[in-house]
């Protein structure tokens, strides 16, 4: 009996990964991708959802396309990063954003990185204690 109750116990820990869903679409800043995002495409995903919003500058003025989808491996974590580059004038700017739950990649998704401050703050509360 002792060991049926540790095997329940052992089964009622373990951690299932059935997926989720993530927005798939690519364009142009006006588009259905775009800022005022429209988009219904989805696919299934293990890994995790990405955001990426692209700007190449050129002399003349600059293009902003949209990406949404599943990124194909585990990000290191499930924010925001900010890359960049090139010379004056002209250049490149990428910012891609990644989430892990159902339909996340979605428009701009700031309440993660709220609860994640959030928990850091009232964590840091709770150690200070001891």
């Amino acid at each position: 009996m002792k060991t049926m109750a540790i095997l329940i116990g052992m089964a009622a820990t373990l951690a299932t990964s059935d997926g989720f869903r993530c927005y798939s679409c690519e364009g142009y800043k006006e588009g259905s991708c775009g800022e005022s995002f429209t988009a219904s495409s989805t696919v299934y995903c293990y890994t995790a959802c990405y955001k990426s919003i692209s700007t190449v500058n050129v002399l003349i003025g600059s293009v902003i396309t949209y990406s949404r989808g599943c990124h194909g491996t585990n990000p290191y974590s499930m924010t925001c990063d900010k890359i960049g580059g090139g010379i004056a004038g002209i250049g490149a700017d990428e910012e891609k954003c990644y989430c892990s739950t159902d339909l996340c990649n979605s428009a701009s998704n700031l309440l993660p990185s709220i609860v994640q401050i959030v928990m850091v703050v009232a964590a840091a509360f709770f150690f200070q204690k001891f």
